[in-house]
């Protein structure tokens, strides 16, 4: 009797806490859905309880979320945490994925704890905007005009890469990437910001270079190969005039360079290359060879992700190699 009170108060505990909470069984099969999972994550217990722990998931995260799991059984004690939004009802959810083990080791069951952190997230973005666009000011550009000059930047990269059926969208997938190595690491501030522009304009001085060896299908010469390596270094003197303090054109320069320091334009290497740009070299690398090239079809997420483990060292920086393979073994990058 005592035991049948204990298993109810458990469930009573569960169904009423704010936290949305799903659990499985080792199989992956639904057995619990909490009424906080149905409102945070818009989703019908009756639709879920006897399916695939997968199916509460949006088709297109379906590959993510099973790497996560597969990690999690083989990783007794982890937990893997991956931020979700829900652009169509404009919120954000944490997911907070566990693997539970008995005394024996065995796998029983997975959970899946979500939490509505919308109003979390708006306020720390708004206040990385406030605070970078306060110093800014300080720097004597007034907010306005950077945020339209900025904005004008952007536009511009974006119509570079609209010229170019392989390139377009790769400027906004690099940013997407580098932002979330960075906020996995050092969370949300105003560097944020900085490296988010800076990804999104890295490539902006190939406007300065000709369609023809921007765009050429095949092997390019030794003076063409030189000519398209100048594009850093015109990107940063094209956003230097409108950046105050100096905190944005550094990365978009170094964004080449190596971590060996056999990279252009300055050969710099280690710890001597900007944080960001060693962010954003390998969401860089990872965007190009993912995708389709006129001279070569996109690679498979298993190639990229050799690729860049075997230049962990020599063409990248170590450490943050570690941070992307952990959010890509985990399901947060595609």
């Amino acid at each position: 009797m005592e035991s049948k009170l204990q298993d109810n108060l458990y469930k009573l505990v569960l169904q009423q806490t704010q936290d949305g909470i799903v659990l499985s069984d080792a199989e992956g099969t639904i057995l619990f859905v909490n009424d906080a999972a149905e409102r945070i994550r818009n989703i019908k217990r009756e639709n879920l309880l006897g399916h695939s722990i997968i199916n509460c998931h949006k088709e297109s995260s379906r590959e993510k979320v099973v790497r996560a799991l597969n990690y999690l059984k083989t990783h007794k004690g982890n937990a893997i945490s991956r931020m979700v939004t829900d652009t169509a009802n404009d919120k954000f959810y944490e997911n907070v994925y566990s693997a539970v083990f008995d005394e024996e080791n065995e796998l029983q069951g997975v959970t899946v704890v979500s939490r509505d952190i919308t109003e979390r997230r708006k306020a720390e973005e708004a206040n990385a905007a406030y605070q970078r666009m306060q110093e800014i000011a300080h720097d004597t550009l007034k907010e306005k005009y950077h945020s339209l000059m900025m904005t004008s930047m952007e536009m511009l990269s974006n119509l570079l890469e609209a010229r170019d059926l392989y390139t377009n969208g790769h400027s906004k997938r690099v940013s997407e990437i580098s932002c979330k190595l960075f906020e996995v690491y050092y969370g949300i501030n105003d560097r944020y910001i900085d490296l988010q522009w800076a990804a999104k304009l890295h490539d902006i001085g190939k406007i300065c270079i000709p369609d023809s060896i921007v765009q050429k299908a095949g092997k390019l010469t030794i003076e063409e190969y030189d000519t398209i390596k100048q594009h850093s270094a015109l990107a940063a003197d094209i956003i230097r005039p409108l950046d105050p303090g100096s905190r944005i054109w550094p990365i978009v320069r170094h964004h080449h360079e190596r971590y060996d320091g056999r990279g252009y334009p300055d050969g710099c290497g280690g710890s001597d290359i900007p944080d960001g740009a060693r962010v954003i070299a390998i969401a860089d690398a990872y965007d190009a060879m993912r995708s389709c090239r006129p001279y070569r079809g996109a690679m498979s997420f298993d190639q990229c992700i050799g690729e860049i483990q075997k230049n962990a060292g020599s063409q990248f920086d170590p450490h943050w190699v570690e941070v992307f393979l952990e959010l890509a073994h985990t399901g947060s990058i595609e």
